[in-house]
């Protein structure tokens, strides 16, 4: 057997990599390994009929009584869309959010998708479906997820019950596996405990929208509810005029579009503003006369945790992308300028009319770059 004894994390740089590329090839040469996820630990295998024949042989059979006994363990989002046929946004927008996480996602296809899925993947029917649903999920791991990436191509796995390598920790003992085949995984990976040490929660989706809630373990409801919201946060200067007016104009196009199940929540701050100052004068004007109210606004400072709670940060111009960067490095893939070819000027000082003038260019610009957002 070649695993880690160990704490994983302990070894060289080298032997870690060497570790996980054999692992990889275990998958690719139809064996079994054991690999840490957040939920728990669990043995993976190639996803074809060989290895859910393996799977079967190794582990006791899952208690799911309705939904597919197999759940599919994908490296990536961008694995997800090329199997499945998706239209419905609120459908694309809790993968979007759920990939990855401790969720296994159990989604409703037609006929003709499964039969192009057993296809791909080279399995019969009933391994990865039951009747119109077939279960998947990205795990928020990064060891799990490396290794199916390397192994390139989809994985089945089954939780073994352990939440620590060598003990059942919060894990359910009745899951508990115990090896004595032949077949058993000659590679285990011992990371430590796992974040959640319980077995991964389902949401069971179908491809118009509609949705419901599973089975509750390693994460309740309301973090799954919680990914139907779109956090958008708009950024200026001092958090007065231009970024407090696109908050109340976002709000005011939240409140009149036909509701679908989806939320954006909308927030602004000033990459350089005081605590607690009111919008202007101007700028509570222009918005009054759109009947929108922002008199309770009060401004606040851009934070790393303003920045890192977003899902999308709008600023008015690249130079406050740029500074909003700055404070958080990582934050690169969802800070935008709302406009990159025509940076929104700043209007203090100025006449009413040039505040006028900014709100119908955040107005028209709100509502294309929400449209996208939803559409997503």
């Amino acid at each position: 057997m070649t695993g880690t004894d160990g704490h994983f994390a302990t070894l060289s740089p080298e032997e870690r990599e060497r570790i996980l590329n054999l692992a990889a090839q275990h998958l690719r040469d139809g064996k079994s390994v054991i690999l840490p996820t957040e939920s728990v630990y669990g043995v993976f295998v190639h996803a074809n009929d060989h290895g859910a024949e393996l799977l079967a042989s190794l582990t006791k059979p899952a208690t799911f009584v309705h939904t597919p006994q197999f759940t599919l363990h994908l490296a990536d989002l961008d694995w997800i869309f090329p199997l499945f046929e998706i239209e419905s946004a609120v459908t694309r927008r809790l993968i979007h959010k759920l990939a990855p996480s401790p969720v296994r996602m159990v989604l409703r296809q037609p006929e003709h998708v499964l039969l192009q899925i057993r296809e791909k993947l080279g399995v019969s029917a009933g391994v990865v479906d039951l009747r119109d649903m077939v279960a998947f999920r990205v795990p928020d791991h990064p060891i799990a997820r490396s290794v199916i990436r390397q192994s390139g191509h989809p994985t089945l796995a089954r939780g073994v019950g352990v939440s620590i390598w060598g003990g059942l920790g919060g894990a359910d003992l009745a899951n508990t596996t115990v090896f004595e085949d032949a077949d058993a995984p000659e590679v285990i990976i011992n990371e430590g405990p796992a974040l959640y040490g319980k077995s991964s929660s389902t949401i069971n989706l179908w491809p118009d929208g509609r949705f419901r809630i599973g089975k509750v373990a390693a994460v309740d409801e309301a973090f799954i509810m919680d990914k139907l919201k779109t956090r958008v946060v708009f950024v200026c200067t001092g958090n007065t005029c231009r970024s407090p007016m696109a908050e109340g104009l976002a709000r005011a196009w939240e409140r009149r579009r036909t509701p679908n199940g989806l939320t954006i929540e909308v927030s602004s701050a000033g990459v350089a503003a005081g605590e607690g100052s009111p919008a202007s004068d101007q700028t509570l004007q222009a918005l009054r006369e759109r009947e929108i109210d922002l008199s309770t606004h009060q401004s606040r400072l851009l934070t790393p945790e303003i920045v890192d709670r977003a899902d999308i940060i709008l600023t008015m111009t690249p130079s406050h992308a740029q500074a909003v960067m700055q404070i958080a490095p990582d934050s690169a893939h969802k800070v935008f300028p709302i406009d990159p070819l025509n940076p929104i000027a700043d209007p203090i000082g100025q006449p009413i009319e040039v505040y006028r003038e900014v709100a119908d260019q955040l107005e028209t610009l709100i509502d294309a770059r929400f449209k996208e957002f939803i559409d997503e």
